[in-house]
């Protein structure tokens, strides 16, 4: 199937996971319990918002918020943010995208291994991996939160150690900058996905971009071709 590269790396939310429509109504919802202290004047975040939220701060988005709270009062935003979506996802808000657990059986197959490396909380990610099984569709599975301050490059590093494999034969698939800008001070390839994306501004950061699922493996390809010519 491809003659270089080894493992691929994928994202979470916004990639695998179709979460839009889950982090936009988890916010709405935990906003209820803010209303008298929110200015009358402020407009409410939207899902265009929190996509662009959580591709520039991560899981932390809502820390970041301009609503007129307090730090103290965002962080408990938060909290009930991310209690809110696990609620959803337990009870099937979200879905894996149509067609990427037919491509992973592929890869498997074509002995090409696969990992889960998430800009996500542990908690979220044992949520969503219970109701759709990330467990049975990669062969490793982790979030940038198990790293604390290491974040996305040391989780990039410990998965390729794990598959044995050296940068060259890793490929990053994503959506966020610093996922990109942490595989390539790795010298790994990277290539932003937008299938799952409302604004694609941010995957210019990527190497290689792709906007459709059905094309996702012809891209890979070409990333492979790139990565075999750069080995020598």
């Amino acid at each position: 199937m491809l003659k270089h590269i080894r493992l691929l790396i994928f994202d979470l939310d916004y990639l695998v996971f179709d979460c839009a429509g889950l982090k936009a109504g988890a916010l709405r919802e935990s906003l209820k319990g803010f209303a008298d202290e929110i200015p009358h004047d402020v407009r409410l975040p939207d899902e265009v918002d929190v996509e662009e939220g959580f591709r520039e701060h991560g899981f932390r988005w809502p820390l970041h918020l301009d609503l007129g709270l307090d730090e103290n009062r965002l962080a408990s935003l938060q909290g009930a943010c991310h209690a809110v979506e696990q609620l959803l996802v337990t009870a099937g808000a979200g879905r894996v995208f149509p067609g990427l657990p037919e491509l992973l059986s592929i890869c498997r197959r074509n002995q090409l291994s696969t990992a889960l490396g998430a800009e996500a909380r542990r908690a979220y990610l044992l949520a969503v991996s219970d109701r759709h099984d990330l467990h049975g569709l990669f062969e490793m599975v982790y979030c940038t939160e198990e790293y604390g301050a290491g974040g996305p490059d040391e989780m990039i590093e410990d998965m390729m150690a794990r598959a044995e494999v050296n940068p060259s034969e890793t490929l990053v698939l994503g959506t966020l900058p610093s996922m990109f800008h942490a595989a390539r001070a790795l010298d790994v390839i990277t290539v932003g996905c937008g299938w799952g994306l409302r604004s694609r501004s941010a995957l210019k950061d990527a190497d290689l971009q792709v906007p459709a699922l059905a094309n996702l493996m012809r891209v890979v390809e070409r990333a492979d071709a790139t990565a075999a010519e750069n080995s020598f």
